[in-house]
């Protein structure tokens, strides 16, 4: 809503019923995916309280991001360059540093984090 897509809808149908739909459908989407086994894809990055693959699988996704909780680590982390781990100052997420990193990639014996959620300016 607060970046235009709303505003884009109405503009364009008239009304917001196709924002509602797809409102509830990115209520489905998975948050990430494993690529050939070993690289992590993941929107925002890791979770603090989700050191493993399997854990993340775990998460019931049908559901509205929280704005808190390894759901919303998840959508709303990121990296930095530091050592383990930080609250992050948009209020939602952690920041995590090589560390978190390696020792995730070594548990679950993947080689890569892929994530989506950057601001490119």
């Amino acid at each position: 809503m607060m970046y235009g897509f709303l505003d884009e809808i109405n503009k364009k149908y008239g009304n917001s019923n196709c924002w509602r739909y797809f409102y509830e459908a990115f209520d489905f989407l998975p948050l990430g995916a494993v690529v050939n086994g070993n690289i992590l894809c993941v929107h925002g990055g890791l979770s603090p309280d989700l050191p493993t693959i399997d854990q993340m699988r775990l998460l019931d996704r049908k559901q509205e991001i929280p704005h808190d909780g390894p759901l919303a680590d998840l959508m709303w982390s990121d990296p930095e360059n530091i050592e383990s781990w930080r609250r992050n100052s948009r209020g939602a997420g952690w920041i995590f540093g090589h560390k978190a990193v390696n020792h995730f990639n070594l548990l679950n014996e993947i080689s890569l984090i892929v994530r989506a959620h950057q601001l490119v300016q």
